[in-house]
């Protein structure tokens, strides 16, 4: 007689693990602990990586577990700052939580994820807490020209926005730098010192970047040993020069002109070191009829079930547009590109998916059109924000097929029908239009940003007075997709999209361009050109359930 397994179902968890208010009193005892790390490297070239052993005891708040740390310049006392989108977000390259030596969920690029979910925050909330825990610089504010009414309001130029951080005006009311031409530094409160504890700290709720941790309160009484990597991003590079690293979160602090398709003068390398991180955990001590229901779940056949969301990474690439045998031609040149990328995903509940796009920076051809300006605006490589930004491009189209079936019955080419199927995947997607969409760089739409300064009254019309203009425009358009059916159920089983065994194809198009007035060329292509390949980033959102039994876990796509 052949033997026989009985396979258990695994149990909900307990209400008191769920991110939710309770319909009961419970008395509970709090304590918070400041951890160490295990190990610690960091070095500013190549980054460094930081573990943490959680204790296995109570109930952990991960709502709102936190790490603090701080970078110091190497290069002098104010001289750089965080990016201003993601700030010191943007220092984690990738996080990882195991249990037991198991990886229960794992996210690559974790701090350009953690930025495409700070724009869904209010500009109040980014303003009030997420640049004060991130060091990031969302603010906006709005110019009247300090000129007369009456010759000046006419112009494009009398009412703009600007971000504080890179542009400061003379403006009207605006005393603090009345009768000069606009300045553009970040202010030293949020630059990097060159003393180890007199520099901004940053603070990192494991939410902002991890799924599981937004979601579920985690039993560690019940669990192995929990383990918490980080991988921290690269930050500037001492063997290379002034500003040649590309991929770094830490930018100049003083803001630097540059000439139209022509790179920006740089005077810091962005060299930092890091101190010692250290993690704040919140700890439940639930009294023992609740514990024991925790200890019932897990003991229990199939043992106890927490679902929560996975982030996965792919890439894809936009091809260029031209040959270069067409690059070194005479006249302008205009082509669409069209990519048709292939996701996978089968047998997956897949919630949201999210695409990042950006020029390629060191291919041939993006080597050569890597400082190209479209109508004045550095849509390549922009340092302010470096790689922590989603670049509009021009006539750009997409669409997606789900299941075998098309998801929208023409491609989307309106954009803010686009902003509308970004905004559905979380709350609206509250960043200044023109951040998202520059009406393919029609000079007249980007008049909204800051372009110019009026000195003692008088306008002052050079591109280089507004570096609001110069690099901010377009910089947050990013795709999104739903496939949730209610935002509000979360990771409930069910509540996402079940992937068949067709796999999620996504179809793009945009417009690849090479003016005829070129600055320069070379067999690679032009250096004021908008034709290099696009990189795609595809973040995918999908249901995961991780099963907590007695002996350890495991994780399941079920």
């Amino acid at each position: 007689m052949s033997e026989q397994t009985i396979q258990a179902t695994a149990v909900n968890a307990p209400d008191i693990l769920m991110n939710q208010p309770l319909s009961r009193q419970v008395d509970v005892e709090l304590e918070t602990t400041i951890l160490e790390p295990v190990s610690h490297n960091f070095t500013s070239a190549t980054g460094g990586r930081t573990t943490f052993n959680l204790p296995a005891k109570g109930v952990l708040d991960a709502p709102n577990a936190a790490i603090v740390f701080e970078l110091t310049s190497t290069e002098g006392l104010g001289v750089s700052a965080y990016n201003i989108t993601a700030g010191g977000l943007g220092c984690i390259e990738r996080i990882t939580a195991r249990c037991g030596g198991l990886i229960i969920s794992q996210v690559e690029n974790a701090g350009t994820y953690g930025w495409i979910k700070t724009n869904f925050a209010t500009q109040g909330v980014r303003e009030g807490v997420l640049d004060a825990r991130h060091m990031s610089s969302s603010n906006l504010d709005v110019n009247v020209a300090g000129a007369k009414i009456a010759t000046s309001s006419v112009t494009q130029e009398f009412h703009q926005i600007y971000n504080p951080e890179i542009d400061q005006v003379s403006g009207f009311g605006k005393a603090y730098n009345s009768f000069n031409n606009n300045a553009h530094q970040i202010q030293i409160s949020k630059s990097l010192s060159n003393v180890a504890g007199q520099t901004p700290q940053v603070v990192i709720r494991l939410a902002d970047v991890f799924e599981i941790f937004a979601e579920n309160k985690l039993p560690l009484l019940a669990m192995a040993q929990t383990q918490i990597e980080i991988d921290w991003a690269a930050c500037g590079d001492p063997a290379l020069g002034n500003g040649a690293t590309l991929d770094s979160p830490i930018i100049q602090a003083a803001i630097p002109g540059a000439v139209v398709n022509v790179a920006a003068v740089q005077g810091t390398r962005g060299v930092v070191n890091m101190n010692t991180p250290t993690m704040l955990l919140d700890y439940i001590h639930y009294d023992d009829q609740e514990r024991q229901k925790i200890f019932d779940a897990v003991n229990s056949g199939g043992g106890m079930r927490l679902d929560f969301s996975e982030v996965l990474l792919t890439k894809g690439v936009n091809p260029a547009v031209f040959s270069n045998a067409e690059a070194i031609g005479g006249a302008a040149l205009s082509r669409q590109s069209q990519s048709n990328h292939i996701l996978g995903m089968s047998m997956k509940e897949v919630k949201k998916i999210y695409v990042l796009k950006n020029f390629d920076l060191r291919s041939p051809r993006g080597t050569a059109e890597r400082d190209a300006d479209f109508n004045e605006v550095k849509n390549h490589r922009n340092i302010l924000t470096n790689q922590y930004k989603s670049q509009q491009m021009p006539g750009e189209s997409y669409n997606w097929f789900i299941n075998n079936a098309r998801v929208y019955d023409k491609d989307v080419d309106n954009v803010m029908v686009q902003h509308d199927y970004l905004s559905q995947c979380k709350d609206n997607f509250s960043v200044p239009n023109i951040y998202y969409d520059t009406a393919n760089y029609n000079a007249n739409k980007m008049k909204i940003a800051l372009d110019c300064s009026f000195p003692i009254g008088v306008r002052n019309q050079t591109i280089d007075q507004g570096r609001t203009h110069r690099y901010l425009p377009g910089s947050h358009h990013i795709i999104g997709l739903n496939l949730d059916k209610r935002n509000n159920l979360g990771s409930v089983p069910g509540n996402g999209t079940r992937i068949g065994s067709s796999p999620i194809e996504f179809n793009y198009s945009r417009l690849g361009i090479i003016p005829g007035a070129r600055q320069g060329a070379d067999a690679n292509g032009t250096t004021d050109g908008q034709s290099a390949e696009v990189n795609l980033d595809f973040y995918i959102i999908y249901r995961r359930s991780l099963i907590i039994r007695p002996l350890g876990v495991s994780t399941s796509d079920a």
